[in-house]
């Protein structure tokens, strides 16, 4: 009897902190998320999306606009989506975590019109579906906008655009395929990687101060500088080949 009771007195403090930790007024380090859910939210409209830490991103391209929050019912008080100006702003404070899943809180959204995407998230940002944006521009540095850090995510997408310009200087992988027009490359610092050899662009322009590799498929030209360690290595030859090679890097066609 004494060591039963002992037993039952050993096993409630545990039995009141995961009570306590299964719901939203817990500690953000010891909250579980809960059951997952999704909730459509109405936006006004907007052209631009900024992705911070904690979020991933489904973007769809569609006539009506859409935006959806997955996540735990006890994060859902820390994840927010607003609008300011022309910007979605996409948000999870829910930072420290000791005995919850990481990756929790997906946004879906849908548009009709984007042409930028800015990540501060070392989450992924993906497309469902092709992305057929006139003009898309893909940041993730720290220099121009202080207040996205966070530099070391994945996109993940698959266009047909006529314009897709890409911005990074730190460690974001970036992973592209589909078509385009003119393909803009700028690697300012960092390790960040590009994979656009699935990517067929009528025209490659680049400057590259990186030290990965960026991988290219130029159909009729292909020109910038390499400035740093990392290579560019290019699935077609094109006829207009006019590329400064100033360190390390080079220009590799395989």
């Amino acid at each position: 009897m004494c060591s039963h009771f002992w037993k039952v007195l050993l096993a409630l403090p545990i039995l009141l902190v995961q009570t306590a930790c299964s719901s939203e007024s817990a500690p953000d380090c010891f909250q579980r998320a809960g059951e997952i859910e999704r909730q459509e939210i109405a936006l006004p409209d907007f052209s631009k999306i900024t992705v911070f830490e904690n979020v991933s991103l489904v973007l769809q391209q569609g006539d009506v606009q859409k935006v959806e929050i997955e996540t735990g019912e006890n994060l859902r008080n820390e994840v927010t989506a607003t609008v300011e100006g022309d910007r979605l702003l996409l948000r999870d404070t829910n930072d420290c975590n000791f005995v919850r899943s990481y990756g929790t809180t997906i946004i879906y959204v849908t548009s009709p019109a984007i042409n930028e995407i800015r990540s501060s998230t070392g989450r992924r940002i993906s497309s469902e579906g092709v992305l057929a944006y006139p003009n898309l521009t893909l940041f993730s540095e720290s220099f121009l906008n202080p207040e996205s850090e966070t530099t070391d995510g994945l996109f993940d997408l698959a266009v047909d655009t006529e314009n897709l310009t890409v911005i990074v200087n730190g460690i974001t992988y970036f992973k592209l395929r589909g078509n385009t027009e003119n393909l803009n490359l700028t690697i300012a610092a960092g390790d960040s990687r590009i994979e656009a050899e699935n990517l067929s662009a009528e025209s490659v322009t680049l400057n590259h101060r990186g030290s990965n590799d960026m991988f290219v498929n130029p159909q009729e030209a292909i020109n910038g500088v390499i400035r740093g360690t990392g290579d560019v290595i290019s699935s077609n030859r094109p006829d207009l080949v006019e590329v400064e090679e100033l360190y390390k890097g080079k220009l590799v066609f395989k």
